[in-house]
């Protein structure tokens, strides 16, 4: 009998920490959540595009001289991300890659410069967002600042006009992540989609410190998986 009575306070015991144990993973998890994420883009370099401001660009009052154009493909992106609560919202920060492959055509017969460049752009990424969270909805709204490192390979044919490359961009950022679906092993499936308008990345001829619209950008979106 006192055999039986200690097995079943033994049982019990093991069943309460085994509780515990699991209540207070349960917590820590939803206080701190990873996820990786992957999808696609658009961005990388923002050229100029406004021709009046650059010397020796004549520009006709019913169009715009096509003195230099950029054309950017649809491009790919993926990371890691860190999700911590505050109170009812979250701060997010993490690691992400996005590359984007981008061609400039000059055709400027006034200064002199005709031809191609192309350029691969590869840019690794740390984030930094305070999160809206709406838990019940799954939908977080994020806004905050991103920090990049550029990686920039190029080629071009033709007279170009030389150009340089800064390592390092910044700038602030909006998006949103929506995560309706959940699996039965406690981990989340969703959505995302961020846009960004940063610091200069590229200059040359017609992209100079001094003209507004020199940049970095991008819009990306794909899939969100978040682990329990």
């Amino acid at each position: 009998m006192k055999t039986q009575i200690i097995a079943k306070l033994i049982i019990a015991s093991l069943i309460f920490m085994l509780s515990c144990s699991t209540l207070e993973q349960s917590l820590s998890e939803k206080k701190t959540n990873i996820s990786v994420q992957v999808g696609v883009n658009k961005g990388g370099i923002t050229e100029n595009t406004d021709m009046s401001v650059v010397p020796g660009v004549k520009v006709p009052s019913e169009a715009t001289v096509d003195a230099f154009t950029g054309a950017t493909q649809t491009g790919f992106n993926g990371g890691v991300h860190i999700n911590h609560r505050l109170k009812k919202n979250q701060v997010e920060t993490g690691l992400d890659y996005m590359y984007n492959f981008q061609k400039f055509n000059y055709i400027d017969v006034g200064n002199h410069y005709i031809g191609v460049r192309e350029l691969h752009v590869s840019q690794f990424m740390i984030p930094l967002t305070y999160n809206f969270n709406f838990p019940k909805a799954g939908i977080q709204f994020k806004v905050g600042f991103v920090g990049q490192f550029n990686i920039v390979s190029g080629k071009g044919t033709g007279i170009l006009p030389d150009y340089s490359i800064k390592p390092f961009s910044a700038g602030p950022s909006l998006g949103i992540s929506f995560l309706p679906f959940r699996l039965g092993t406690g981990v989340r499936l969703g959505m995302y989609c961020d846009i960004y308008r940063g610091s200069q990345i590229y200059k040359d001829f017609y992209n100079i410190a001094e003209y507004e619209i020199p940049g970095s950008s991008f819009i990306k979106f794909g899939l969100k998986y978040q682990f329990h």
